[in-house]
């Protein structure tokens, strides 16, 4: 081996395992961040060959990048409550009840644990270790159901993530994993994509048959699985398009989607009514999620 290609980065999938020291140049690209911190810098994108998934392949320090997490900002809003409203109804499919015992991993300012109280959850814990308040760890605890919604392209390594959450669950338990997916995504033309790239926190996206078989590494029964977003409603306003377009007229930068005179913008572009009313219809991006449960006499 030559010193140049011992010298080489290594680009290992954290999902499939494929690693090559030399991608073809249709594998990679840049996207710039999408917060008002982030959105002058390029990060650097691989897509692995084998299953798709892309990878951000820039180090972080994590602590720094979520301090102030703009998304921690959010309110429980009728967008918020619209598209809550159908993640809860997903969970009660699968038999959750009023007096289950849950955990919202990745709990941010802990949206869901206050929307799972107005619906009459009272049992409901949160945790994240980058949130004050959160960031206790739910070490030897079990839960009857699970909740890790919009976290696992968050974490360096999905996988054991997912073993983690499982061993959170009580026998007969569920489990619920919700992420963006990697369909459609063009390498060579990303500045349509940064709401979901979501640039530098989410560290590995990748698609719906990847999101379950990690499900299915677990050891937890797949019970359902989802292809369109949690966000997907026919409830004006709460739904996946309407808030990519929204996103897009205020230039891809989150902090000015949550700023409480953001909605000004719809006088600007009438359009945006269309796509509150009408963008279920018309999505341009699916997030996938799956539904787990653990067998009755299954440990940990």
């Amino acid at each position: 081996m030559s010193s140049e290609a011992a010298t080489r980065p290594t680009y290992q999938c954290k999902i499939c395992g494929y690693q090559t020291q030399s991608p073809a140049a249709s594998e990679c690209g840049q996207a710039r961040g999408n917060t008002e911190r982030f959105r002058q810098q390029q990060f650097n994108l691989w897509q692995c060959p084998k299953c798709q998934s892309i990878h951000n392949v820039d180090p972080v320090d994590f602590q720094d990048i979520y301090t102030n997490y703009p998304l921690n900002m959010r309110r429980l809003d009728v967008f918020a409550k619209g598209t809550l409203a159908n993640l809860l109804k997903r969970l009660q499919f699968a038999g959750l009840r009023k007096d289950a015992r849950i955990l919202d991993m990745g709990c941010g300012n802990g949206l869901m644990l206050e929307y799972l109280r107005e619906q009459g959850y009272g049992d409901v814990h949160g945790y994240d270790p980058y949130v004050q308040g959160y960031a206790t760890p739910p070490t030897g605890q079990q839960f009857d159901c699970v909740i890790a919604n919009d976290v696992i392209e968050h974490v360096p390594d999905p996988r054991q993530f997912a073993k983690d959450c499982a061993g959170l669950v009580k026998p007969g338990g569920l489990l619920y994993i919700g992420t963006a997916d990697v369909e459609g995504v063009d390498m060579s033309n990303l500045s349509s994509e940064l709401m979901r790239l979501h640039q530098p926190f989410h560290r590995v996206l990748f698609n719906q048959q990847s999101l379950e078989k990690i499900g299915r590494d677990t050891g937890l029964a797949l019970l359902k699985s989802y292809r369109r977003s949690y966000m997907d409603t026919l409830k004006p306003f709460s739904n996946y398009r309407f808030l990519d377009e929204f996103s897009k007229a205020l230039g891809h930068v989150v902090d000015r989607s949550l700023a409480p005179d953001a909605g000004k913008v719809i006088l600007k572009k009438p359009s945006l009514l269309f796509y509150a009313f009408f963008g279920y219809f018309l999505p341009c991006a699916y997030e996938p999620a799956i539904v787990l449960k653990k067998a009755p006499g299954q440990g940990l």
